[in-house]
């Protein structure tokens, strides 16, 4: 083609043409919409907010790293439906951490000591999206949260979902729950990743995508963060059942050293079915009757060391 010339064909019906043989699929970029279902016939009243964030920080420790990249994005959902509605407002920025950003932090996201420096969170802005959100959802909740939770504490105070736990991913049977690969196998787009904003974005528009039973996946996550789950210690177990606990129980051992699992026990996190894991736990490990510890979890603790409440409920023959 001459220097200069531009091809007169239209991409999109050359993309169609390339998608009309069954030879090729074709990516399309990422571009994010203002609105993902209409609102007509929907009574504004009924609609909830979600916040759904992502955050680049200098390593993996909420306690000696920092986020240098937040980005967010504030949306309207229907609670009965899980249909994603109006785009209420987009928030990216930087934050100087103090410190060097280490290289291979730079080469994963692309963020460089010089865009960051003297840079701070808009915290006014940010305080105030948090408080207009009924839910806040990450991809990766038990990462960002616990560092927003350490640079903004009203974070605390609100219900957290998952989308990389709580997405019906494994029945989707998409091989993996990397943001990147979701965006290809659902929606057949690709983004440049790594940067707070874009992957708020890209999750934002999963959410509004279809799942099992015709469902949005925002529908599914919904449900699932919805339910109260339990983390039950199995205190004081027969020491010949600790094999039988971790290879078939699916329970992972506690030395009660760290603040974020502070009892001496086997214990399995996410039980659903309470009574069911009590009356195995009676039935297969408990010759006799004891007690265990039950901590109750909610979308307002998960993914944290909190819990809901905490107390002894008994197992074994008399229980």
């Amino acid at each position: 083609m001459p220097a200069g010339s531009r091809p007169t064909a239209d991409y999109a019906d050359l993309a169609r043409q390339l998608e009309a043989t069954g030879d090729f699929k074709v990516l399309r970029r990422f571009e994010p919409a203002p609105c993902y279902a209409p609102l007509e016939g929907v009574d504004p009243q009924q609609l909830r907010v979600a916040m759904v964030v992502d955050t680049e920080t200098t390593g993996l420790s909420k306690d000696d790293d920092r986020i240098i990249d937040l980005g967010y994005v504030l949306a309207e959902f229907h609670p009965r439906t899980g249909l994603v509605h109006r785009v209420l407002e987009r928030y990216s920025g930087f934050e100087d951490p103090g410190r060097p950003i280490p290289a291979n932090i730079t080469e994963l996201t692309g963020i460089r000591d010089a865009d960051v420096a003297g840079q701070v969170f808009d915290a006014v802005r940010v305080e105030a999206a948090i408080a207009r959100a009924h839910l806040v959802i990450a991809h990766n909740a038990p990462f960002d949260r616990g560092f927003l939770e350490a640079r903004f504490p009203s974070f605390m105070n609100k219900w957290w979902a998952c989308s990389q736990r709580e997405a019906p991913w494994q029945a989707m049977m998409t091989g993996s729950t990397k943001l990147e690969w979701l965006a290809y196998r659902l929606g057949s787009v690709f983004y440049g990743a790594h940067r707070a904003l874009v992957d708020a974005e890209v999750l934002l528009y999963l959410l509004t995508r279809s799942g099992p039973e015709a469902r949005t996946i925002l529908s599914h996550i919904l449900e699932r963060s919805g339910r109260r789950t339990y983390c039950v210690w199995a205190e004081h177990a027969p020491f010949e059942m600790k094999d039988r606990l971790k290879m078939d129980k699916g329970y992972s051992w506690s030395d009660g050293t760290s603040p974020q699992k502070p009892i001496k026990a086997w214990y399995k996190a996410g039980v659903e079915d309470l009574a069911g894991e009590l009356a195995m736990l009676g039935r297969d490990i408990y010759p006799r009757a004891a007690q265990v510890t039950v901590d109750t979890v909610t979308g307002r603790e998960r993914y944290t060391d909190r819990y809901l409440s905490r107390e002894k409920m008994p197992v074994g023959p008399a229980a």
